[in-house]
């Protein structure tokens, strides 16, 4: 049998389809993410420069160290999964090989969206529209384009531990909780609100608890307690970053209660927390409801984010509702047949044939590209003379010296120089973040050359370094300066 055979059988095969999806996903969000976003300066050293940075670092026994946050990365997170990227950027050492990693685990995962749904014994047809659903989704949109972040690989490592739940599998289900649980302490707590939630479920209706649920809610509480006892010791003797990174996000934590009551509510019932719980719910018309033991645990991410008064987590689609995706679209798969199953729906499908469900597959089209819209694909650009400008400019900093940047500039040059931010506009990006030890540029430290971009550079002082004598201008191409330090 030829291999055009082969292929052309294989063509017609279910499996086919489900790896074609996939693989047309990877590819135009490869698309996206690095020329669209990162080559058009729309990344940032928060975080994608961070997370390059603490990869280079690590090659230099300097684990997970990066100077933009003040230490280790095991200060403010618990994400031992990182350890795994080190020897592939020894590799390939590149800010962009991250964005290709994040792009493959999340088209890995719109794959096992699908053979989840088989396991639910969904038609094909039906499990290849949920994969689509789960692509065109906006909260995957969001992890998928705000540059790179660990908490991704919670996505695929959850769905591997539903696939093992559902097969009784072992082997998936443990490989797939430890991976979640090393990937961010946001997946930790998921999960320790899922184990808690199956115990309470297990006992309700059977009478006796699952081993499985032990092990979810056990292996969660103990992997939180080592992360902030790592964490602690990565603080380097100060508060514990991991604990004071949320408190930090929640203004009114700390005020009395008359202060604090009336904050909390105006930040929940504000058109960025609706819009939050509509991009939550509304794609997957509100059926991941309808399985309550799945939902908790993406409750309480939404919860999370509405409840925050920093704007980057209370309502942009950005990474933080990445553990939550893999509970809302299992809850989906678990309550579209309950859904399905209720004689007033049974009665509108049977009268309306097939309308009901092209029009529902279309309005979650639509209600998800709305949303989308709303995300940072606003921002995404061919990359212009500008952007040609600061790759011209960008390129004289020779390797190994030191350098001051911009957000956007960073994680184009922390791969060969040491980068750092420029002290004001790092601090302003810091403090949301218990961010209090960092090291930062220029002014607050010479660096060897400073790289500013007056058209969009807000913070830098172009007149401060332009008559500071210890600097020289030796650059200018459409406004992009590089200035040297005069030795």
């Amino acid at each position: 049998m030829s291999i055009k055979t082969k292929f052309l059988q294989w063509v017609k095969t279910p499996l086919f389809w489900a790896v074609a999806g996939a693989l047309v996903y990877a590819a135009v969000m490869m698309y996206i993410t690095i020329h669209l976003l990162h080559d058009s300066y729309h990344s940032s050293a928060f975080d994608l420069g961070v997370f390059t940075e603490e990869l280079k670092y690590s090659l230099q026994w300097k684990i997970l160290y990066s100077p933009a946050i003040g230490g280790s990365q095991f200060a403010p997170h618990f994400s031992p999964v990182l350890l795994l990227l080190v020897p592939i950027y020894w590799l390939f050492p590149h800010a962009q090989m991250l964005l290709v990693v994040q792009v493959l685990l999340v088209a890995f995962s719109g794959y096992l969206v699908y053979i989840i749904a088989r396991e639910y014994n969904y038609s094909h047809k039906t499990s290849l529209i949920i994969e689509g659903l789960f692509f065109i989704n906006p909260l995957v949109w969001g992890v998928a384009l705000f540059d790179f972040h660990e908490v991704v690989f919670a996505i695929p490592a959850l769905l591997v531990m539903f696939l093992g739940l559902k097969r009784k599998n072992w082997i998936f289900f443990g490989l797939g909780l430890l991976f979640a649980l090393a990937s961010k302490e946001d997946a930790v707590v998921a999960l320790g609100v899922f184990g808690a939630v199956l115990i309470v479920f297990d006992y309700w209706q059977h009478k006796k608890v699952e081993k499985t649920s032990i092990i979810i809610f056990l292996s969660a509480i103990l992997t939180y307690g080592l992360g902030v006892a790592v964490s602690h010791l990565a603080s380097g003797g100060e508060h514990t970053r991991l604990l004071s990174y949320f408190t930090s996000r929640y203004a009114y934590v700390g005020l009395p209660l008359s202060q604090a009551i009336p904050m909390a509510v105006k930040t929940i019932v504000s058109i960025s927390s609706l819009f939050l719980i509509g991009a939550y719910l509304a794609p997957l018309g509100c059926l991941p409801l309808f399985s309550p033991r799945y939902f908790m645990p993406a409750l309480l991410i939404l919860l999370s984010g509405v409840l925050s008064t920093w704007h980057g987590q209370h309502s942009d689609l950005t990474q933080y509702p990445a553990a939550a995706i893999p509970f809302l679209f299992i809850a989906f798969i678990e309550g579209l047949p309950k859904f399905r199953q209720n004689q007033e729906i049974q009665s509108i499908i049977k009268r309306t044939k097939n309308r009901a469900v092209t029009y529902s597959i279309i309005l979650l089209v639509i209600i998800s590209w709305l949303i989308v819209s709303n995300g940072r694909i606003q921002v995404a650009s061919l990359p212009n003379k500008h952007n040609a400008a600061i790759n011209q400019v960008i390129s004289l900093v020779p390797d190994n010296v030191t350098v001051t940047a911009s957000n956007e500039i960073f994680p184009h040059l922390c791969t060969r120089t040491v980068t750092y931010l420029d002290s004001i506009e790092g601090e302003n990006i810091a403090a949301s973040g218990s961010i209090t030890n960092a090291v930062w540029g220029y002014p607050e430290k010479d660096t060897e050359y400073i790289v500013i971009d007056t058209r969009n550079d807000k913070s830098f002082d172009v007149y401060q370094v332009e008559h500071a004598n210890e600097y020289k201008l030796i650059k200018n191409v459409d406004g992009v300066q590089l200035y040297r330090l005069n030795k």
